[in-house]
């Protein structure tokens, strides 16, 4: 028969392996929330930025309406050089 020391010592060292497992449980779970949470942030922004190149005309060719603002920033930048030579 064990003395109740044993059985103590016994009992401690279960509830410390159950307390491991379960902190490892705990841990991916977290991170996985974490993750969820940051493919929804991500989700958030290009719904955000395609729902402006829709408004901007562009319907969904975002290529095109990135492509429309570097010609627009061309077009500034040759501008103010002119503006500045002349």
């Amino acid at each position: 028969m064990s003395s109740p020391q044993q059985y103590l010592a016994m009992q401690e060292h279960a509830d410390h392996v159950f307390g491991a497992q379960y902190d490892d449980v705990r841990e991916r779970y977290h991170a996985e929330r974490l993750d969820m949470e940051m493919y929804d942030a991500s989700e958030r922004e290009h719904d955000e930025y395609m729902w402006k190149v829709e408004q901007a005309g562009f319907g969904d060719d975002w290529q095109a309406y990135e492509a429309y603002f570097q010609q627009l920033d061309k077009d500034i930048q040759q501008f103010e050089g002119e503006q500045n030579n002349g």
